[in-house]
């Protein structure tokens, strides 16, 4: 760690520790020093696996700099201990923090629990998604919060997933959410069997009451197959402003049906905002539909990816003439799942660039 750079009027820092820590007093005392060195220091990066100590040395020092607004940490989880003082600093915006069975939210003693009164941006990493879920619970009620983000890595239920979104929907401010976006790391571009818990459309319907929301990410390991034409055209309705949407399952995780029509894609058309979109939708058997879209369209997309959408050969050319009528200006076409060693992943994804150059030839006339 170099420390001859720290300066007075120093306003970021960012501290990498490496694999291991050779000399983790050192590290500390280095630590322990920063309120006296970077007085005005706003933003503050730590990311390593660190041991108990060297962790809480950077707890410690985040609640001792006056002007912190921003405090990301990563591979290393914050305890009960430092998550109930760093909820009262005034001046904190924007946090990044792992949880885990270590930051014990089920042994707290605390008879009070303060709220994240300053706080716009949250970005949680976790192992299990009841531990996001208690920390939205206790912490963020009544925040001004504008952007939540969740990473999490072990694969959830239904249950887990309807508690979490009931959390979102009870704690989350309402009138000034823009941002959500909620993740499974696990097994993305790998297989997973024949069987993926059902997704239950209520989960989303429940996110409903954020209407000025303009990102919207929801990527679970998950059978998406519940989604059709009403849950999306309920969806735009009640989110007019968004910008973006990805709506998919995990990596490759099973979807054995897909509800979503082609047709629903028009639905999208209301969005004058939107740039980004990522849905599963059926884009076989429409060969003699021709969905109507009344001369609507949606100009402002640029990036379509269809993921695992499935397909079929005799309906490539109306496939394109529609996604051309609908999404116009596209930047560098059209974006799917890349095929895996299973035969039918390799011939969609050879469909879908199909799809692609002659959606191109397209809309270059």
């Amino acid at each position: 760690m170099v420390v001859h750079f720290m300066g007075m009027s120093l306003r970021r820092l960012v501290i990498i520790f490496p694999l291991s820590t050779s000399s983790p007093h050192g590290a500390v005392q280095v630590l322990s020093t920063l309120k006296e060195r970077t007085p005005l220091l706003e933003r503050l990066e730590v990311k390593g696996l660190l041991d108990v100590d060297v962790a809480n040395a950077v707890f410690n020092a985040a609640l001792s700099l006056p002007q912190l607004s921003t405090f990301h940490t990563e591979y290393f989880t914050i305890r009960m201990v430092h998550l109930i003082p760093l909820a009262q600093l005034n001046h904190l915006r924007r946090i990044s923090l792992a949880l885990d069975e270590n930051t014990h939210f089920i042994n707290s003693t605390a008879t009070f629990t303060p709220t994240f009164h300053s706080l716009e941006t949250v970005n949680l990493a976790t192992t299990t998604l009841s531990y996001a879920t208690k920390f939205i619970l206790r912490f963020l009620l009544e925040t001004p919060l504008r952007e939540f983000t969740l990473a999490f890595c072990h694969l959830s239920n239904q249950e887990d997933i309807a508690h979490l979104s009931s959390a979102m929907s009870q704690a989350l401010p309402h009138s000034l959410m823009t941002t959500i976006r909620v993740w499974d790391e696990e097994s993305t571009g790998s297989p997973l069997g024949d069987h993926a818990y059902a997704l239950d459309v209520s989960t989303l319907q429940n996110l409903f009451v954020f209407s000025d929301l303009e990102v919207f990410t929801f990527n679970i390991t998950m059978d998406y197959g519940a989604i059709d034409n009403n849950l999306i055209g309920d969806l735009v309705a009640h989110w007019p402003a968004l910008r973006a949407l990805s709506l998919v399952p995990t990596g490759r995780t099973p979807c054995p049906v897909v509800s979503l029509p082609l047709e629903g894609l028009i639905h999208f058309t209301k969005c004058r905002n939107l740039i980004y979109l990522n849905v599963l939708f059926d884009g076989s058997n429409i060969w003699s539909q021709h969905p109507a879209r009344n001369g609507s369209s949606c100009p402002s997309l640029r990036y379509l990816d269809v993921h695992a959408s499935p397909l079929t050969f005799r309906d490539l050319n109306t496939l394109a003439s529609l996604i051309s009528d609908i999404f116009p200006n596209l930047i560098g076409g059209i974006k799917s799942l890349e095929p895996s060693i299973e035969e039918d992943s390799a011939e969609r994804a050879m469909l879908w660039s199909i799809v692609t150059g002659r959606y191109n030839l397209l809309v270059q006339t």
